[in-house]
């Protein structure tokens, strides 16, 4: 009877033992969002705790929060004299320790604290007064569609569209994709995707951002603070992480997208030095089935990493870099079966990507703080490809070989005049080197000529100063001038910046923003030999005039409602003097070789609608439409759409999770999307000159303009579940991603049929899965 007693007991102290919470460490530091000076401190909860879990950040603004249960958690930072700070829905997992870095805005009130609750809708960027998102590295794994990747998660966005499914190019409130600035760790980098602007410019099929390195980070669609230069449509502002300097975490993960290894930790136990690294390698024979019949055998690897470095009196260091390698090789195809002359090729790509940058930063004194950066960063394309004829000779077709070098010396100080006042002042210094050389054959059995070529350097010289002015309680202002010079043809550009915001209430608030914003051209564009001459390199900068108005409520708690309208108008677009070419309508222009004047004009207008539940109590949706109309005026005087007016775009999301199993510690979550699009536009084909060449002409002729209609819209559903695991020394994550479910199809391209002698337009429906499995520990 006694050994049954025990027997029991025994049983039930192990039953609940194991059913007990499981917790982890929450650790971070807390700074003044202005100056970057710590604050020590401040108070430190987590909500809904019994007992309140909390803490309060040292001298140093550092804090550490033990036996935090995992799960979604609230976690509220506060400090007399500033705005509280609120992470909300924050996941805790056993796999990793969560490390915060939290900064601060000073309240302009005498008394008492205001609560900002940080969601998407509250940028990183407190210079913004409005079309920008913040956005997390968790959304990209949790959003049906998303992939992992920054820019198909901010295809649910309103204003932003996707020029392809099979690309995650992203067209913003109708502009061409290539008009999108990427910055990381506060510089300009090449365009950080896999097989980059080989479909799309601006766009590429997977990004090469890690999901293990990025932090929190802004996306931003419309009349950009001055610190933004070179950017027409959107702007990626990329924040890495910082490795955890008190434990060494790893992480493994198996995908039919790749595999990924990912290690953080302290350079030296006890120190303040820290790394993080992450590698990937993915060869996609998994899903070779699943790809269009010319993708042909598809490589590719990524690397990241951020190496920390903080001083006691010299501020903190820190060396970051990002780098892809991509290589694709496709056959011609057995000669019975030619039915496009891309049938015939054979051909070899190899793509590179890499960005790297020692960072420092400093505070000179309680009100001013410095941020320098050394870059250099770089990007190229070789390709060769050869065509069969029909005696099955090898002839060469076409070649590129384009690579590009960019050195950034940039330097910014941020001075908090009072508490009404705060300035930020910039200086950047981009030297450009280049080396081109593009050819191609014009017509069958002719050599390849040359398209475009250079060999040299030149500079993008950009300053900027920008002042957040709180004029009065409910009002503030946020006003700067960004100016650049371009020495390649001298363009020189002055850009006034202005955002205005009014806070009606505590549910209601109004703003207004203008900006101009100017971008280069790619510069194949530049260099394209015609006649023996390279006419582009005097083209204009291509100026872009946003006006935006919009109105933010707060329904609820987790609640919102955003309605944004917007103008933009265009001039100086590089138009073709006697036809309907523009860069403005470029999707891939490595053999681009028109002959260009920046006399063009153009305009977008729209209005987007956001209604969003932030994820509260395992639920969350979003609903996003966006109507709009971009148009565009050649030199010929006629009006035209844009290739990338789609006129309208829809988003429906939708996400609920469940704790589930003994002590709730693992997570079972399900994702549903649905992405409607109206259709490509067509660009206008001469069939008389394609007859005759036996090769897709396009051109207008018998009063048929180029992008008049659309193709069909394009209903694309997708869908995310996963499963995370919490154990004691570990955290796992089932994952499976689905990008359009049904297979939707769109317009692929166009070609001659060598056998039916007759222009054929393709159309592909990919559906794109990922199976995967995490492993963090």
């Amino acid at each position: 009877m006694r050994k049954s007693v025990i027997l029991i007991c025994a049983l039930l102290i192990f039953n609940c033992a194991y059913s007990q919470k499981i917790t982890q460490t929450v650790r971070g530091r807390v700074f003044d969002n202005s100056t970057n000076e710590t604050l020590p401190g401040a108070t430190i909860i987590v909500l809904n705790t019994n007992p309140i879990l909390g803490t309060i950040s040292d001298i140093d603004g550092n804090f550490i929060l033990k036996n935090v249960p995992v799960g979604r958690q609230n976690i509220k930072i506060s400090m007399v004299g500033y705005q509280a700070y609120i992470e909300n829905e924050l996941m805790i997992s056993t796999g990793k320790e969560k490390v915060l870095e939290i900064s601060l805005q000073t309240s302009i009130h005498e008394l008492g604290e205001i609560v900002v609750q940080v969601r998407k809708d509250v940028p990183l960027n407190s210079m913004t007064s409005l079309s920008s998102k913040q956005f997390t590295v968790e959304e990209t794994q949790r959003y049906a569609g998303g992939l992992d990747d920054p820019s198909r998660l901010v295809s649910s966005f309103a204003g932003v569209a996707v020029p392809s499914i099979s690309s995650n190019g992203i067209a913003v409130r109708g502009n061409n994709p290539q008009g999108l600035l990427w910055r990381i760790e506060g510089v300009e980098v090449p365009n950080p995707n896999h097989f980059a602007n080989l479909s799309v410019f601006g766009g590429g099929a997977l990004t090469a951002l890690s999901s293990q390195t990025l932090g929190n980070s802004d996306f931003l669609t419309g009349a950009f603070p001055a610190e933004y230069g070179n950017a027409s449509s959107g702007v990626f502002d990329m924040k890495m992480k910082t490795g955890n300097t008190n434990n060494r975490e790893y992480t493994f993960q198996l995908g039919a997208l790749g595999t990924d290894f990912a290690a953080e930790g302290p350079f030296k136990k006890g120190g303040k030095s820290s790394y993080l690294i992450n590698y990937r390698y993915s060869t996609l024979a998994l899903l070779s089935p699943l790809l269009p019949d010319d993708a042909g055998e598809i490589k590719y690897q990524d690397l990241a990493f951020k190496f920390n470095f903080p001083t006691n009196k010299a501020g903190t260091f820190s060396l970051w870099g990002v780098s892809a390698l991509d290589g694709q090789s496709n056959l011609a195809k057995d000669s019975v079966d030619w039915e496009a002359d891309y049938h015939r090729d054979n051909s070899e790509t190899k793509m590179y990507m890499a960005a790297t940058g020692l960072s420092h930063k400093i505070i000179l004194d309680e009100k001013t703080f410095l941020n320098t950066t050394l870059s250099a960063s770089g990007n190229g394309i070789e390709h060769t490809e050869n065509r069969l004829d029909y005696d099955l000779q090898e002839h060469p077709y076409s070649n590129i070989q384009n690579n590009s070098v960019r050195y950034i010396f940039s330097t910014k100080v941020n001075h908090r005049f009072g508490k009404n006042h705060t300035n930020r002042t910039g200086f950047n210094y981009n030297r450009l080197g280049y080396n081109l050389n593009v050819e191609q054959s014009i017509s069958e059995g002719t050599e390849p000529i040359t398209m475009s070529k250079a060999k040299g350097h030149s500079n993008l010289i950009q300053a900027y100063t920008q002042s957040k002015i709180n004029i009065r309680p409910k009002l503030s202002a946020n006003v700067g001038v960004h100016a650049q010079y371009f020495t390649l043809n001298d363009n020189f550009s002055v850009e006034p910046r202005v955002g205005l915001r009014y806070t009606i209430n505590t549910k209601n608030s109004i703003a207004f923003a203008y900006g101009l914003h100017t971008r280069l051209e790619a510069l194949p564009v530049y260099f394209a030999v015609v006649d023996g001459s390279t006419p582009n390199e005097a083209l204009e900068f291509m100026k872009s005039h946003h006006y935006i108005f919009s109105y933010d409520m707060k329904l609820s708690e987790n609640l919102r409602l955003s309605i944004e309208p917007y103008y933009q108008k265009l001039t100086d677009i590089p138009v073709a003097p006697d036809s309907y070419i523009s860069t403005i309508n470029l999707q891939n222009g490595m053999f681009f070789n028109d002959a260009l004047i920046s006399g063009g004009v153009g305009r977008n207008i729209g209005i987007d609608i956001t209604f969003e539940r932030f994820l509260n109590k395992g639920l969350y949706y979003l609903f996003t439409a966006s109507v709009f109309d971009s148009k565009y005026t050649a030199a010929d005087g006629i009006e035209r759409n844009t290739r990338f007016n789609k006129n309208y775009v829809f988003n429906a999301l939708v996400g609920k999770e469940w704790t589930v199993g003994k002590g709730k510690n693992n997570i079972l979550s399900a994702n549903l999307r649905l992405n409607y699009l109206g259709g490509n536009r067509e660009e206008a084909i001469d069939i008389d000159a394609s007859n005759a060449a036996k090769d897709v002409v396009y051109g207008e002729t018998d009063g048929n303009l180029s992008f008049e209609n659309r193709y069909n819209d394009m209903p694309v559903f997708s869908f995310t579940f996963s499963y995370r695991k919490n154990k004691y020394k570990y955290s796992s994550v089932w994952s499976l991603q689905i990008l359009n479910l049904t297979a939707t199809k769109e317009y692929n391209g166009d070609y001659y049929n060598l056998k039916t002698e007759k222009v054929v337009t393709t159309y592909d429906g990919i559906m794109l899965p990922n199976i995967s499995y995490r492993i963090e520990f």
